[in-house]
């Protein structure tokens, strides 16, 4: 089992990458749903990708009020 040790603005934690379900842009921080709750970091989207070793992070653009409209 491989850990990921991120920034957290409590302190350090340990994130499994295989448990990762999404990773969120916030104003500030970046938030990271696993399969055991949410968690927020304070490195950029884009850092926590490489960090969990994803080769490639798919982008929706859709603003979140758009979202509920259908």
């Amino acid at each position: 089992m491989r850990l990921v040790k991120l920034d957290t603005p409590e302190g350090f934690m340990y994130i499994n990458p295989d448990h990762v379900v999404a990773i969120v842009k916030g104003l500030r921080d970046t938030k990271i749903d696993t399969v055991s709750g949410t968690h927020v970091v304070k490195d950029p989207p884009e850092v926590v990708a490489r960090l969990l070793g994803m080769e490639e992070i798919e982008l929706d653009v859709t603003p979140n009020r758009m979202l509920g409209r259908g």
